[in-house]
């Protein structure tokens, strides 16, 4: 599965709770539910792909994370996968994720903040205010760049989300159907099944519900939360829920 080349660059999967801003003052669940994000995350990279070439890199962004490969695959699946993965992970708590999946470099851009900041660089990338405090995030780069922009323009709702211009490198037996008017493919992270991601959720130890109970978490959530009608209906029309 893993091919290395040097034409082809490290994917990334950008991924958020979706929500997150309209529920923060209603629940807690959404914040537990980021939490197990961040647990799926942390399993998966410790107990399935520990060591290079496979290992994985990941950051928080907010209520989100970026979750990118140590160097360019041929094959997508494995990306693909492990976003499934995570996103059938948080579904089982009751709340969903959205996520796209691009390609680019990452690196860390610390060398170019003004030295007088980094003088005060703490391990943790805290910098000391005196008595108030700054964070910094080290990292930038194309592979964030270019995810976020499939994200921006993808349409609304629970979706997994990659360009056309990849589907040669995304095997058969992933379920995909074309975004209406768009250069991007859903893929049906719901109904997807495969030998790779029942590994990884049984490594990680991971929520396995199988599609008829996502499917029925995403109509509760649907008829449950008062959501935007184009939400609604890229859930049914990307991901089968009625």
């Amino acid at each position: 599965m893993l091919k290395e080349k040097e034409n082809i660059e490290r994917w990334a999967i950008l991924i958020d709770m979706e929500g997150f801003s309209e529920l923060w003052h209603k629940e807690d669940q959404v914040l537990r539910s980021l939490g197990e994000l961040m647990r799926s995350i942390f399993r998966i990279g410790r107990m399935c792909f520990p060591d290079s070439p496979e290992r994985l890199f990941a950051h928080q962004i907010s209520d989100g994370f970026l979750v990118v490969s140590d160097f360019g695959e041929d094959n997508l699946e494995r990306a693909i996968t492990i976003a499934v993965a995570l996103m059938q992970h948080v579904a089982a708590t009751g709340r969903l994720t959205k996520a796209a999946i691009s390609e680019g470099e990452l690196s860390d851009i610390q060398s170019c903040y003004p030295r007088e900041v980094l003088n005060e660089l703490e391990s943790d990338h805290r910098v000391s205010l005196r008595m108030g405090l700054m964070t910094i995030f080290p990292i930038m780069g194309t592979a964030l760049i270019r995810a976020a922009k499939v994200a921006k323009t993808s349409p609304s709702g629970p979706l997994l989300i990659i360009e056309k211009s990849k589907a040669t490198r995304i095997p058969p037996h992933i379920p995909l159907c074309e975004v209406q008017n768009s250069d991007q493919l859903s893929i049906d992270w719901v109904n997807m099944n495969s030998e790779l991601l029942s590994k990884i959720q049984s490594e990680a130890g991971l929520s396995q519900l199988g599609s008829e109970k996502l499917k029925e978490l995403l109509a509760t959530y649907c008829t449950e939360h008062k959501l935007p009608e184009k939400w609604v209906n890229g859930v049914r029309t990307y991901l089968g829920v009625v």
